[in-house]
């Protein structure tokens, strides 16, 4: 019984684990949309929970590449979570 429950646990941490990688690859080839809405541009977290860009820049949330969007004018996608 302990065994079965230790298999478990060990079969969702690493579906956890590999979650980030499968997100980014669900958008499209080109990476998935950043999940931005009005309330980020009164100010980002600082919270790390970096993503990498399609512009092959690492950003330390999905905030603050939404931020850069609206700043530059230009659309970065989410290529993976994580640094690049």
């Amino acid at each position: 019984m302990k065994l079965v429950a230790v298999l478990s646990l060990m079969t969702i941490l690493i579906l956890f684990f590999l979650s980030g990688s499968v997100k980014a690859a669900i958008g499209s080839a080109e990476g998935r949309e950043p999940l931005c809405d009005s309330s980020m541009l009164r100010g980002c977290s600082k919270i790390l929970n970096p993503v990498c860009g399609t512009d092959g820049q690492s950003y330390p949330n999905e905030c603050l590449l939404c931020t850069e969007n609206v700043k530059r004018n230009i659309h970065i996608r989410i290529t993976k979570d994580g640094n690049c």
